[in-house]
């Protein structure tokens, strides 16, 4: 972890964190470097769990930063760890959007990514966002 973020342990009640409209403990915030906000998971995960998250809010975090082949990359990352955890379906969807913008607006890349992800996962509400 300490390889791609810095953790901070931040006061509650500091005016600061207030901003960031903390309701719930633990939370974990993905931000970037000038502190704008890419990622928010509320209360505790399985440590199992906490990977994909962590995949996750930095890949979103690339996306934002017109990154997203890093994004990509490290969705798929998460997806061959674990095909079938509780995060796959969101997993699969943010991927076919890294791939998209990654190939330079391929939509074709998307759509097979977006396919996939409504074949496997039709009840899952990502795949119900799938235009």
């Amino acid at each position: 972890m300490a390889a791609r973020f810095v953790g901070l342990k931040l006061d509650h009640q500091a005016p600061r964190v207030r901003d960031l409209n903390v309701i719930w403990l633990p939370t974990l915030l993905i931000a970037d470097h000038r502190g704008v906000l890419h990622y928010r998971n509320v209360n505790a995960v399985p440590p199992a769990d906490m990977l994909d998250i962590l995949d996750l809010g930095e890949a979103l975090l690339r996306i934002r930063w017109a990154k997203a082949d890093i994004a990509e990359r490290l969705l798929a990352s998460a997806l061959e760890r674990r095909a079938d955890g509780p995060l796959t379906p969101e997993l699969i969807f943010w991927q076919a959007i890294a791939a998209y913008n990654a190939g330079g607006h391929d939509d074709a890349a998307r759509d097979r990514i977006w396919e996939r992800l409504t074949r496997e996962y039709p009840e899952s509400i990502w795949a119900r966002r799938v235009p």
